[in-house]
């Protein structure tokens, strides 16, 4: 665990020469917002950063908050993009629109989840079709991170950094596994008179633990594609937020929801502290080289792997590959935290990219 001294040092150094481009999804609230935050206070305001998500009316309050430099050379810019990112059709259009104006980005930092993402009670599935803890632990992430690799690409080439971030649950190495990809058994097994009355859902519980998992698939595929950008899944800890700390586990184990959302207010920390902690590990200097990071709640490694730019992926071909089913292993690279076999990820990949041909294929 690097020390808060060397993280808020480390943190105050950040000076480049150019102006940053930073997008962060889910940042109308808790650490994700406290990043953006950061990120401006930082750079005194001289970042183009934006906040993408449902509320209007927070993004307002938090962009006022942020320090407006003097000058007006138009090189900082400060806004809000709306997308309710339950919906692939809506990220998609948001990802176009995106790449229709910017030309490069150093930061996508993707936080947001939502009270769906986040219930232990209730388990269903969107208009789309997709499960309703997977639209936002994964899916969105996923598309977020494919459409705006090009951007990413651009600021690597012009000299800058260039880093996707997931914020989820890294360095537990629980398994993908193939089986049911989309929990839509789970769902329909699951006792919907139950779900969000009396106690909690297995299948919602699948969803939380599944959606983690899936990210550690997430940046092990785009890192492997894209080696010179920097690819990382972390884990923010216990955030005191009325998100973070709430329990709900349905009126049969209300008592013990007390209990657990009084341990976790214990140990979680204001969602400022947290965010300097995941700020440090998005701007850290030495992750410029592109990779795969995996890194826990004080933006500690866990595990990480740099390839050579010239690098070829075994997800190249997902369909005629021959891949390993070895757990916690990435093209013969063994990574302590990591959840993927080279052939559970080609899986994931597989379903992804077929849940997106049929939604997005109007």
């Amino acid at each position: 665990m690097p020390p808060v001294a060397l993280v808020e040092s480390t943190n105050a150094s950040y000076h480049p020469s150019y102006t940053p481009m930073a997008i962060f999804v889910g940042a109308t609230s808790g650490v994700g917002q406290a990043m953006a935050e950061a990120l401006a206070r930082q750079t005194n305001g001289r970042a183009h950063i934006i906040i993408i998500g449902r509320s209007a009316s927070a993004a307002s309050k938090i962009l006022a908050g942020f320090p407006k430099p003097p000058d007006e050379d138009g090189s900082w810019k400060h806004e809000f993009v709306a997308c309710d990112a339950t919906s692939l059709r809506n990220v998609r259009a948001v990802c176009d629109a995106l790449k229709s104006r910017l030309t490069r980005l150093n930061y996508l930092v993707m936080t947001a989840g939502g009270p769906d993402a986040n219930s232990f009670t209730s388990a269903g599935e969107t208009e789309e079709g997709v499960n309703k803890h997977l639209v936002m632990r994964y899916f969105m992430r996923y598309l977020f991170t494919q459409d705006l690799v090009p951007l990413l690409l651009s600021a690597k080439e012009q000299g800058q950094q260039a880093h996707a971030m997931c914020v989820q649950g890294a360095g537990f190495g629980a398994r993908i596994r193939t089986d049911d990809l989309g929990l839509h058994n789970a769902v329909r097994r699951s006792w919907k008179l139950l779900n969000g009355k009396v106690m909690p859902s297995v299948a919602a519980i699948k969803g939380m633990i599944t959606g983690v998992t899936y990210n550690d698939g997430l940046v092990a595929y785009f890192a492997t594609k894209h080696p010179i950008i920097t690819f990382t899944h972390i884990h923010p800890g216990q955030v005191l937020t009325p998100g973070g700390t709430n329990v709900d586990l349905g009126w049969l184990f209300a008592p013990l929801a007390w209990i657990m959302k009084r341990v976790r207010m214990r140990i979680a920390l204001e969602q400022d502290e947290r965010a300097k902690y995941m700020l440090y590990a998005l701007l850290d200097q030495a992750t410029d080289r592109g990779g795969i990071y995996i890194r826990g709640e004080c933006g500690d490694i866990v595990s990480a792997h740099g390839f050579d730019s010239d690098f070829k992926s075994l997800f190249d071909d997902l369909e005629t590959a021959t891949l390993s089913s070895k757990y916690g292993v990435l093209q013969g690279i063994p990574m302590k935290g990591y959840g993927g076999s080279d052939a559970s990820v080609a899986g994931l990949i597989r379903y992804t990219n077929e849940v997106l041909a049929g939604i997005l294929k109007n």
